[in-house]
């Protein structure tokens, strides 16, 4: 896996579903109606159309309305992120990252008893593989 393929899949496209698996198993992942070119900044929605998803929960969990200017964040030195508080941040190893799950997007339906490690099965998401659909 490579983080500069994985940009040059994402930059400047919309509509993408991204899709991690984890090397615990688990499977997530998030919608973006547009990702930014720029480097270091946010991708700010004028709808709440961004959201984030747990396969392995069977869980949705849709963008705030406060969180829109954070939706999703284009650093220069590892993968774009879901999310001010980093609901996902996945390093450009594919191994290292971290979720502050709840941060931008709505989790308030589900008990979740951990937030850091409830969408990767694991504190990191040591990513097995990962799939971007247009």
């Amino acid at each position: 896996m490579s983080h500069t393929k994985c940009l040059s899949k994402i930059n400047g496209k919309s509509n993408l579903l991204i899709i991690f698996k984890s090397k615990s198993g688990n499977i997530f992942g998030g919608y973006s109606c547009q990702w930014l070119q720029k480097q270091n900044g946010y991708v700010q929605f004028d709808t709440l159309s961004s959201f984030l998803f747990s396969q392995t929960h069977n869980q949705f969990y849709s963008l705030k309305e406060a969180n829109k200017a954070h939706a999703i964040y284009r650093p220069s030195s590892y993968n774009p992120s879901f999310g001010n508080g980093y609901d996902i941040y996945i390093g450009s190893d594919f191994t290292n990252g971290s979720s502050s799950l709840g941060t931008a997007y709505q989790i308030d339906k589900y008990d979740i008893q951990d937030h850091t490690t409830h969408l990767f099965g694991q504190s990191t998401p040591n990513l097995e593989e990962y799939e971007i659909l247009k």
